[in-house]
């Protein structure tokens, strides 16, 4: 399992060493200025990286350091980050760009794949096949590990650096290495990596996001067909970059930004690009920032539950973010959609990946209803289409099944230093129905370990009521039961097997 860090959000830049404000001078001092400006706007996050450049030579990346002209002092520098509630993390690659060490020591030793010309930004991978080249590149990356690095950024793979024959094999190798090096220092299920280019052996080592995508609405709508393919070939754990890669001055626009904001919200990880010219504090509205700040939050109450779907997917294979095809095969009309999906299994999710706030949204056929997930007022039956228009940017087409059970809350206070009394929270999200006898949802996390809390719903049409059978959740939790007549509290105590609390009376939102 990934640690609570990987969820995000996660804030980058490709390039801490510009886009300075104020009295920024150097990189450091532009993350710290990032991690002011989040404290200010009370936007939660769980970690930042850096992508290249950060160090030293050609191409910033090969000597295996940081450039002391805008990093100073890094071990004291990712020390005060951690501190701020962070984890940091770094770009790497199996790429040896020309003069490094990396380059030199490999070149000197027989270890790269030759007849790969090592100029502007290419340059040969190393053959980890090698044992040598492997101990050599795995001693070097644990040396990041030392001074506080707690993932990688796995980048390349498949630009030519190795024959195309090669890139299986030496990815996995790879990826394995850069597991290695930070479990090392900081021991299993303590650090994250996620990388462009990975294959089936590497699933267990690292997630993935999908790479450059354009920063426009076809590139928000191929990264939600993205991570519904990501999901398919077993690699649950997948981010985009928010708001897109490939940006001019103008790109993304405040619309698009906000449309990918809710997409990400609703993936297991919310990663977001910032940069020059694209920094929403800088160069956005306050409504854009108000967004930012809404899925955020958002998306870390989701936590709970989207931690206990990636929990699934390492037992059952079953992705968190799930074409609609898996959880209703019975509807042929499903199986070709690109731009909708179930979040889990009690979520709809229908992004908007076009310009002007409309599309239109399709209820899988075969359980039941679905409820409006914001305002929870529409209800909307199998086989119906919706049309969603104009829709604010504060909002996204989220649905929520008939019966659902959607744990929420706050448990991982990451950067929330504003928060002088913050302590762990659980609600549990009913969404009850009498034509739903029995609901049931498998709770990963509970009592801090890697136990899991069955969490049972029943009601009764004759009496009007629910019970809730439970499982040590690690906490007191409230159960939030969404009814006609608003939303009703009930307490659960933290207890031990087969705990019971009772509704009396309710009138189901779905009747």
């Amino acid at each position: 399992m990934p640690p609570d860090t990987s969820y995000g959000p996660i804030f980058w830049s490709d390039d801490f060493e510009q886009d300075f404000h104020g009295n920024v001078s150097n990189a450091q001092e532009n993350f710290y200025d990032v991690v002011d400006h989040l404290y200010e706007n009370e936007i939660r996050a769980t970690a930042l990286f850096a992508d290249r450049p950060y160090g030293t030579g050609n191409n910033s990346f090969g000597n295996f350091d940081f450039d002391p002209k805008f990093y100073p002092t890094p071990k004291k520098f990712v020390k005060n980050l951690t501190d701020y509630g962070y984890d940091f993390q770094a770009w790497v690659a199996n790429r040896a760009f020309l003069d490094t060490e990396l380059y030199n020591t490999s070149q000197k030793n027989g270890w790269l794949f030759p007849n790969i010309t090592a100029t502007n930004i290419s340059g040969p991978a190393l053959n980890l096949s090698i044992p040598e080249a492997y101990d050599y590149f795995l001693e070097k990356l644990t040396n990041f590990s030392k001074i506080g690095v707690k993932g990688f950024k796995i980048d390349r793979g498949e630009e030519l650096e190795m024959p195309d024959i090669e890139q299986n094999e030496q990815m996995v190798l790879f990826e394995d290495l850069c597991y290695k090096a930070l479990e090392k220092v900081w021991g299993k299920g303590n650090f994250y990596n996620f990388a462009r280019s990975a294959f089936d052996r590497s699933r267990s080592k690292t997630a993935v996001w999908n790479g450059d995508s354009q920063a426009n609405f076809t590139g928000l709508q191929y990264s939600v067909a993205s991570s519904i393919r990501a999901g398919l070939l077993g690699f649950s754990q997948w981010g985009s970059d928010t708001g897109g890669y490939l940006r001019t001055a103008t790109t993304p626009p405040e619309e698009l930004w906000a449309r990918w904001m809710h997409f990400s919200t609703f993936t297991p990880m919310y990663e977001l690009m910032l940069g020059t010219n694209h920094t929403p504090w800088y160069d956005y509205s306050p409504r854009l920032v108000k967004v930012l700040k809404d899925t955020a939050d958002l998306h870390t109450q989701l936590i709970p539950y989207i931690k206990s779907y990636t929990y699934q997917a390492t037992q059952t294979g079953l992705p968190v973010v799930r074409a609609l095809f898996l959880e209703y095969p019975t509807d042929d009309s499903v199986y070709q959609t690109a731009d909708e999906y179930s979040f889990g299994k009690e979520l709809l999710v229908a992004p908007i990946v076009t310009e002007g706030g409309s599309r239109s949204v399709y209820f899988p056929q075969g359980n039941g209803k679905f409820l409006e997930y914001f305002n929870k007022t529409d209800v909307f039956s199998g086989g119906e289409t919706h049309n969603v228009t104009d829709l604010p940017l504060e909002y996204a087409p989220v649905y929520v099944r008939e019966g659902a059970i959607v744990p929420t809350g706050d448990l991982y206070q990451g950067n929330a230093k504003w928060s002088k009394k913050w302590k762990p929270s659980l609600n549990i999200e009913i969404y009850p129905s009498f034509n739903v006898s029995v609901s049931t949802f498998e709770y990963y996390g509970s009592n801090g370990t890697n136990a899991t809390a069955t969490i049972t719903v029943t009601t009764n049409k004759p009496k009007g009521g629910l019970t809730i059978i439970y499982d040590d959740l690690g906490l007191d939790a409230t159960a939030l039961v969404f009814t006609k007549n608003g939303t009703k509290k009930v307490d659960l105590p933290q207890g031990g097997n087969g705990a019971v609390a009772k509704l009396k009376a309710f009138e189901s939102l779905f009747a």
